[in-house]
């Protein structure tokens, strides 16, 4: 008996350690989930520079803990004061979203990190560090506003660093102006894809030159400078930035000569030269006129390259927009981002514990395509264009296994974004037609 006995003991203490093992495992990944989830928003509200409001449907004791610990235990860099609000509760329509005790758990998690129930708290510096618990009739929600201890030494350290943040934060355009010659090439070719792109920054650098001749000009007519116009003048010359539209030239040149033209840029080109064919003929005729036959020789010569390039432009096929980068990666998140919708659409605030640690990531997941789009896109590109590219990246999501997986419209996805060019423009100007656009 005594043996049974024992043998019974010794599988039942076995069986329990295994439950224990189980239910801590278990309550280990509830953890995870709770931090994971809490640590996107408190991202999200730390990174607040404005009042905001946001949805605690679903948070118990342990999650409100959590937030109110990565949000708030440390000030936020602020300059002013803010209200963060915080909806905790409401009326029929939204009630099995929030645990009746939500308010009471919330309330308590910003207690424990050090703040004060203040019902005459508003949004001034004297609030710092204060919450107060109000139901909205109107709205008929329930809210926890909270006013957040600010940091004073963000903002002095920003303003000791200021030329150093401003540099920092250059522009593409800027980047691009100051750039020397071998990294303006790169920077081109790299950052500066379509031709409508190059067409922008041609234009750019024609409005700079244009500016700073006017700036000369002044000067020789000894008249004082505005200080924006010395800070201009002080920048990159007029004789550099001729020297980078030589180049920006030759590549524009280069991708009309090999046919890599969209159709809505092939389209525009041949407007232009309709135009610029009409202005030539116009000249010609009044140098005729004025008896001025040199002239009208190197117009005629000027004409016939305008129209062999129009010709050459209307024969080419349009090419595709370029390739996406990161496009891959955008489109896996975009996917993930889209099932995490249905999901909340589909459990209508009843989810399972795999569906709360999914749901928990997406802060992280629209992070992430935020940056990769952001460095995705072309440093000139306009945003119908852009948006055009993004779109046709989910698209090629779908139509996989199709076997067409090879082309790319004439460019190609590396870094530099196109073939090398076929024509440099360092060597002396050449009047063709293309030249004339310019």
């Amino acid at each position: 008996m005594a043996t049974v006995a024992s043998v019974s003991f010794t599988a039942t203490a076995t069986f329990l350690v295994h439950v224990i093992y189980d239910v801590l495992g278990h309550l280990g990944s509830v953890i995870l989930i709770v931090r994971a989830m809490a640590s996107g928003l408190a991202g999200k509200i730390r990174r607040v520079t404005e009042s905001d409001e946001f949805d605690l449907s679903g948070y118990d004791q342990v999650r409100c803990n959590e937030l109110a610990k990565a949000a708030f235990d440390e000030p936020l860099a602020l300059k002013e004061m803010v209200r963060i609000s915080f909806v905790v509760g409401g009326g029929k329509l939204v009630r099995q979203k929030y645990s009746d005790d939500l308010p009471k758990h919330f309330c308590s998690a910003l207690t424990l990190v050090g703040f004060q129930e203040d019902n005459s708290a508003t949004v001034e510096q004297g609030s710092a560090g204060k919450f107060k618990y109000h139901h909205d009739t109107n709205k008929n929600l329930k809210f926890v506003h909270v006013f957040p201890k600010i940091s004073e030494a963000a903002p002095a350290r920003a303003a000791e660093e200021g030329e150093a943040a401003e540099a920092a934060e250059a522009t593409p355009e800027e980047m691009l102006l100051r750039s020397d010659d071998a990294d303006f090439l790169r920077l081109v070719q790299a950052q500066v894809v379509t031709y409508a792109e190059k067409k922008r920054l041609l234009d750019l650098l024609k409005q700079r030159i244009s500016d700073l001749e006017a700036i000369e000009a002044k000067m020789t007519r000894l008249e004082r400078l505005e200080p924006s116009e010395e800070a201009l003048f002080n920048d990159v010359g007029a004789e550099e930035l001729k020297e980078k539209r030589k180049v920006v030239e030759g590549e524009m040149k280069a991708m009309v000569d090999s046919g890599r033209l969209t159709a809505a840029e092939r389209t525009d080109l041949l407007e232009q030269l309709e135009g610029k064919l009409e202005a030539v003929n116009a000249e010609i005729a009044k140098a005729q006129q004025d008896g001025k036959a040199k002239k009208v020789q190197a117009l005629q010569h000027q004409l016939e390259l305008m129209q062999s390039t129009k010709a050459s432009v209307k024969a080419a096929e349009p090419v595709a927009l370029p390739p996406l980068k990161h496009g891959a990666k955008i489109r896996e998140l975009r996917m993930k981002l889209a099932e995490l919708a249905q999901v909340e659409k589909v459990s209508k605030g009843h989810y399972s514990m795999d569906e709360l640690k999914r749901l928990g990531e997406r802060p992280e997941i629209e992070e992430a395509v935020e940056e990769l789009e952001k460095r995705a896109r072309g440093w000139l590109e306009s945003d119908e264009v852009f948006q055009e590219r993004l779109q046709a990246n989910l698209r090629t999501g779908l139509k996989k296994g199709t076997g067409r997986g090879g082309g790319s419209g004439g460019y190609t996805a590396v870094s530099s974004g196109v073939r090398p060019a076929k024509a440099k423009a360092s060597g002396p100007a050449v009047r063709n037609g293309f030249s004339a656009l310019a």
